[in-house]
Formats: C-alpha cells, structure tokens, sequence
C-alpha cells in the first residue's frame, strides 16, 4: 500500500503481518487488544483507533481497546455504543465499511464532541467479521482527509476479516481458560469437602463444651475438652497439609500407575505412622493417560484420607493388578468398617471418587464391614 509522500508508507503484506504478530497470544485479553490499536496506528496512520466488541445481548458495542495520537490530549473512558446509533446497525448487519466524512457528516451519524476537540476530520468504521457473522468494528480516525481510496475497500474488509478471525480466537482461548479456572475451582472444593468441614465444627462443638465446664466450675473437664480440641486441631493440620502437598504434586503426560500409587503410599506412611503394604501382580506396566493418573491419584489420596478420619485403622494393603484391559487398584484396611448405604447424600468422598473414575471410563465399587473397608478401582490402560 506504498504511496507518494508521507502516507501509506507500508504495504498490504506487512500490514496484515503487523497486526497477526500483535495477536500473539498473551495471559491478558486486553493486552493484545492494545497492541492492535498501537499496530493500527502506527500501520494505518491514523491519529486515533478504537477496537469495540459486540456483546452477547448483540445490541452493545463495548470499547475495549484505544490509541489516541501522544498530541493529543484525551481523558475520554471505554465507553459502549449501542448498535442503532448512527449506521452502525448496517455494520453489523451488511459487514460493510462506514467511512465518515466529520466535517461534512452524513445524516445518520452521531459525531462525538470528542471528534471536533481533538480535530479529526475523517474515520473509518471496519467490521471484524467472522464466519458467524461480525464480532465488533476497528474504528480509525484521522486529522486529514480519509486516506483510503475505494479501491482498496476491499484489503480493508480484508483486513477485518483477518482481525475478526483473531478476536475469535483470543475469546475461544479466554473462554476455555474461564473454563479451566471453574472447573479448577469445584475441583479444589472437592478436595476440602464435608469430612473437613465437619471436623471444624466438632472442634468448635468441643471448644462450646469447654466453656460451659469452666462457667459450672468444673476444670477438669475443660481441661479434657481442651484436649481434645489440641487433638483434633493437630490432625486438621495434617490433612490439610497432606490435601496441599498431593495437590502441588506434578503429573504430566501419560506413565505408569505403580510408580504414582508407591509415591502416595510412601508420603502417606511417613505422614501418618500406618503401616501400608503394597503387592503389583504381574510384570507388566499399566500405562495410564495423563488425565487418569491425575484422577487416580486423587481418588487414592481419598481413600487413604478416610483411613486416617474414620477408620481407626492399623494398616492398609494395597494391590495392583492387570484384568481385561483394566488396571484395578484394591484399597484395603483393617478398620472398624461402617455402612455404605447409611452414608448421607450430601456427604461427598464417595461420590466425588466415582465421579472422578467415571470421568477416565473406570469405576469405584466398596465394601465395609466390622473386618474394615475395601475399595476397588478400575481403569483402562492405554494400549502400547
């Protein structure tokens, strides 16, 4: 787009590189919308840009980015337009250019007082537009005459069907780490559910009972219910921290699940002093997926934490094997049992394990008797 004279300096392939390097991909959203309107600035050589995205009411048109020229003085905020303001309803209907001139304005344009004080004379309303249909505009401004002529209409639409491409991609990227982030979020509650919370408010319930000995004189048993209160409060720090350390635990890309389950049970009997025995049957890796090493892990940190809650448990053997394409992984301990279909609904260990196993096509199956519990894990192996 090489001109006479001092405009258009750059040309149709270095501008569209320009703004594709802009693009790259940055933590921040609005980070890359900046570098555009700098890009679009400094390639298009307007005094002012603007990036608006329409919202998902499909009538608002927010401002999420801006370039004013360093000349010029501007304490203008983002601000939204609605999409009947002006032409902007064809916009984003037709996908077409709006090109404005400010000093001779056409009948349906809303001139900002902003354009007159700063003394724009010209802008250009480009559609981002996507396969969907438009996702916003960049809107250039400048103090001379617009610049463009209709022959090059077409690399202008060109180049909004370029940035609308880029902009689709930033929100699908922002979309799947919001994404991320919830589900991240309930895994994390997952991990502190009930068992823990319940802990707390039986501290709390035999801190109350301490008062009460103490306001009726007996300090006997305010010293013992204080006991119990150092008790619990250490164990809770113990479980919290063994929770912390499993999940700072890295698991990247596919291995092999013996090699996770004998970590675990190593961290687990330095914790807690409970003897834990481990038996592999068969030489064979079990080579599990990335995502399923992640989720069993989980699931056998559950189960070793139920041993040390509930359980008053001794030792605890743990079994791997190989059955049909499955890795099954057998948890049992020598506790005092308890009754699988007395347990509460909204008590959540249980179902959060099987909803873990059923996320990798595997299962959870217990049974619990006065001889202790036993919980057994399937889950496919990858095929080598």
């Amino acid at each position: 787009m090489q001109r006479d004279g001092d405009v258009m300096r750059y040309d149709k392939f270095e501008i569209l590189a320009a703004f594709c390097e802009a693009a790259e991909w940055a933590s921040d959203p609005d980070l890359v919308y900046r570098r555009m309107v700098c890009t679009a600035a400094r390639y298009l050589e307007c005094e002012s840009a603007h990036i608006h995205l329409l919202e998902f009411d499909g009538y608002n048109l927010m401002r999420c980015a801006s370039y004013f020229d360093p000349s010029v003085e501007s304490t203008e905020e983002h601000m939204s337009l609605t999409a009947d303001v002006g032409r902007m309803a064809s916009l984003v209907d037709s996908a077409d250019l709006i090109v404005m001139d400010y000093l001779h304005p056409h009948d349906q344009d809303v001139i900002p007082d902003l354009i007159r004080e700063i003394g724009l004379e010209s802008g250009v309303s480009i559609p981002l537009n996507t396969s969907s249909g438009v996702v916003g505009m960049l809107t250039l401004g400048y103090s001379r005459a617009f610049p463009w002529g209709e022959d090059d209409h077409g690399f202008l639409l060109q180049l909004g069907r370029a940035l609308g491409a880029l902009v689709q991609r930033i929100q699908m990227s922002k979309k799947d780490l919001e994404l991320q982030m919830l589900r991240e979020r309930k895994r994390l509650s997952s991990e502190i559910h009930d068992t823990v919370s319940q802990m707390v408010s039986a501290l709390a319930l035999h801190a109350d009972i301490a008062a009460e000995c103490l306001d009726e004189g007996d300090h006997a048993g305010a010293e013992k219910e204080m006991g119990v209160v150092a008790d619990q409060a250490r164990q809770i720090t113990k479980i919290l921290r063994q929770e912390m350390l499993s999940l700072r635990e890295p698991i990247e890309g596919e291995g092999d699940l013996e090699a996770d389950i004998v970590g675990i049970l190593e961290r687990f009997e330095a914790q807690w002093g409970c003897e834990v025995v481990f038996s592999k049957e068969g030489d064979a890796e079990t080579i599990v997926s990335e995502y399923a090493r992640l989720q069993l892990s989980r699931i056998v940190n559950e189960c070793l934490q139920n041993v040390v809650r509930h359980a008053r448990a001794t030792s605890v053997s743990v079994r791997l094997r190989r059955e049909n394409g499955l890795a099954v992984l057998t948890i049992a301990d020598d506790g005092i049992g308890f009754d699988p279909a007395s347990v509460a609904p909204e008590r959540l260990g249980i179902r959060i394990m099987r909803e873990r196993a059923a996320s990798i096509g595997g299962s959870v199956s217990l049974e619990s008797g006065d001889r202790g519990t036993t919980v057994a894990i399937k889950a496919p192996i990858m095929v080598r």
